[in-house]
Formats: C-alpha cells, structure tokens, sequence
C-alpha cells in the first residue's frame, strides 16, 4: 500500500550547509524539510512530489541561468499555487525579474532565519486559507447543482399533476356526473351506467397506480423499499394476476403467455415481480390500438431467467429508447393521447436491479415493442444487514 508524504517544504539551495541551516526554521513550522542542491534532483522530484513550499535560493539559479528556473517550476500545473520564497542579493533587477516569473515573496540576503520562518508562516496560512475558500466554493457549487435538481423536480412533479392526474380525475368527474344524471332521468339501458362506473373505476385505478409509482421510486431510490425475495411457484399464474391488476384490464387486445417450463418457478420478490409486470402490460395496451396483440414470454438463458411483453403497436422512436427509464422522461405522447410520467418505467428499472437484473427495450416505430428484463437464477435474500444466496432454479 502506498504511504502518503508528509508534508514538508522544498529548500532548493546552491550548497548543503545553506539547507541544513535552514532545517531548524522549517521545523518550528512542523514540517518536514527535503534539501536539493542538484536541479536536474529538483526538477526531477518535483514531477511527482508537490511540497507545501518551496524556499529557492538565487545561487541555485545562477548554475542554471539559461533555464529560468522560477518560470519552469511555476508552469507546472501542480507547483502554481505552491508558496515559492526567492532569496536572492539586494538588486532591484534580479528582484524584478523573479517576481515578475512568479515568486510570492522575495528575501534579501543576507537575512536571519527567523525572517524566512516569518515569511513561509505567512504564505503557508494564506494557502490553507485559500484552499478553505476553495472547497467552500466548490460545497456551494455542489448546493447549488443540488438545489437546481431539486427544482427541476419540482417542475417536472408539477407538470406531472397537471397533465397526467389532472386528466383521470377529470374522467373520473365526468364520467360519474353521467352516470348519476342517467340514474336520475332513469332512461338508461341496462348496463349502461356499469359500463360507465367501470370506466371510472379504471381511470381512478390509472389514478392511484400513478401516485404508487411516484411514491415507490422515491422509497426504492432511498432504500425504504420492502424487498422479499420467495418462490414464486407459477411464472404464468402471476403474470395473469398482474394483467388482472391493470386498469381496465385487456382492453380488447388478444394477450398471450408462453412460460418455458424451467422458468415456470424462480426466485424473486412476488409483489414487486407482479407490480413490474402490470406496469409492462399497461404500458403495452397504452400503446397498441384495440385488437392489437400482447404477449408475455419467460425462459432461462445461462444463469438468468429472461422475461418479455411484446406488442405490435407504434413503437418507440430510437432516440427515446436510452431515456425512457428516467422519471419524467418517458416517450411522452401514445396512441391513446394519453400522458404519463415515465415514474412506471421507473419503478420498473429500480425493482429488477434490486433483483440484481437489469432491463431494456427493442422497439422500431410502427413495429411494435418488446422490454425484456432478466432475473437472476441465484438471487440474493437480504438477511438483516447481509444477504445470502438463494436458487431460483
């Protein structure tokens, strides 16, 4: 393993006993001290060692005039904001010069150590302060992002109510308004007003499997979601189960289910495999037109069980496909001039990766589309904090 530097500053000067006389004052400051009398060591060094400082001396400099040793040091990347105290003889050109190339501070020699402590003292505060500002710049940036987000969210939540719940509540209003002016005039035909009721019992149905995904995506997506992962005995009867929970079940659509007899019985949670499914098969009929075709296929490949519904309705554009299981993202307008959140897709992508699967779609506009997802032979039951093993197969 590799054991972080501590820290320390660079004293680059023309002779050992320079550097060792400097030693002391850097240890006052309660950090170490690495002395370089070699450029070439220096240069070297400081390729892949970045000190809290660097203490440079103008007759180091002088070896290597040709170099411009400050403006060499002072354009790498990682020595920029590094401290550099220059000490350097009583001439106005020299001084103007390097200050010019970069130093923060310029010391005239000769000079006493405790000035050079003082100096590295100062310059070593003003970067830690510097870098405290930083940080807080980059927490008030990261704040911000996340604030931004939240009122995206926000946004899309409210254009969420307006569009898709306004809508079913509308239906639900009007439909009963029919039905109770009907009851009134008593010249209804018989079945008529079930046939109303049950419309609106559909849509309020539409209603509340919108509100449980929106609240389900936030649970999973915290880690608040139940998940009990059991045996579910038959593949087939489930799904029937959850076509049943479909608001206003088939519709007029001919649906099929074709169960590959090794991926009749597998391992996963019942409840959220039942809530994917019918959250697949209404996003099938919202799809496809009355007398389309929908079926739910199953079989196992390697170590997974792979699940399919398939429709032959309009399909889904290829430049939605990668978005459409983002909340509020989903391909928004369908045959039925219907608007959803996309939270159904949602909740569909978090459930299967819960199971450790994962979920995609095959679709060409006017063809139809297929979402598989896969389920894991072996999935891992949660055990308190643990999770063991399980076989599905």
């Amino acid at each position: 393993m590799q054991v972080k530097a501590a820290p320390y500053v660079l004293l680059a000067m023309a002779n050992e006993a320079r550097g060792e006389g400097l030693r002391p004052v850097v240890e006052q400051l309660e950090l170490a001290a690495e002395v370089f009398t070699d450029v070439e060591r220096l240069l070297y060094h400081t390729r892949g060692s970045v000190p809290e400082a660097i203490v440079l001396e103008h007759g180091l400099v002088e070896k290597v005039a040709q170099l411009d040793l400050v403006a060499l040091l002072r354009r790498r990347a990682s020595l920029v904001d590094v401290p550099l105290v220059y000490l350097g003889p009583s001439q106005p050109d020299v001084t103007a010069r390097v200050v010019e190339q970069g130093v923060d501070a310029y010391v005239t020699l000769p000079t006493r150590p405790d000035v050079v402590r003082v100096t590295l003292r100062r310059l070593l505060d003003r970067r830690q302060a510097e870098r405290g500002l930083r940080y807080a710049l980059e927490q008030s940036r990261r704040y911000e992002q996340a604030y931004k987000e939240s009122e995206r969210v926000k946004d899309d939540l409210i254009h969420m109510l307006v569009h898709d719940l306004k809508s079913p509540i509308s239906s639900v209003m009007g439909l009963l308004d029919h039905s109770l002016e009907m009851l009134k005039a008593e010249t209804h035909e018989d079945g008529g007003v079930d046939e109303l009721l049950s419309l609106a019992r559909g849509e309020a149905q539409h209603l509340l499997n919108l509100a449980a995904n929106i609240l389900d995506v936030r649970r999973m997506k915290d880690g608040h979601m139940p998940y009990a992962p059991d045996v579910v005995t038959s593949l087939t009867e489930l799904a029937k189960e959850a076509l049943g929970d479909v608001s206003g079940g088939p519709r007029d659509r001919h649906f099929g289910f074709l169960v590959r007899p090794e991926a009749e019985r597998l391992q996963a949670d019942p409840n959220l495999l039942r809530r994917v499914l019918a959250n697949l098969m209404a996003n099938a009929i919202k799809h496809t037109r009355r007398g389309g075709y929908i079926d739910f296929r199953a079989w196992r490949q390697d170590d997974d069980f792979v699940l399919s519904i398939r429709d032959d309705g309009e399909g889904i554009p290829e430049s939605d496909q990668k978005r459409i299981f983002n909340a509020f993202e989903q391909s928004r307008h369908t045959v039925h001039d219907r608007y959803d959140s996309g939270m159904g897709l949602t909740f569909c992508k978090l459930a299967v990766e819960k199971h450790g699967g994962r979920i995609w779609v095959e679709s060409k506009v006017g063809r139809g589309s297929t979402f598989y997802f896969t389920i894991p032979v072996d999935v891992a039951t949660p055990v308190g904090d643990d999770a063991v093993t399980v076989a599905g197969g």
